[in-house]
């Protein structure tokens, strides 16, 4: 039984430290903005 709860307790410390420390940042790659295809179909002015 202590084992058991050792091991959860080492799974979730390693999840909350891989949560806190993960260099990969979704938005710095993915949200750039509109494209040239989005401004030929929305022409400004």
């Amino acid at each position: 039984m202590p084992t058991a709860f050792l091991g959860r307790i080492a799974r979730v410390w390693q999840t909350l430290t891989t949560a806190l420390t993960d260099p990969y940042r979704p938005e710095l790659h993915y949200m750039r903005g509109p494209g040239p295809r989005w401004r030929e179909r929305h022409p400004e002015g």
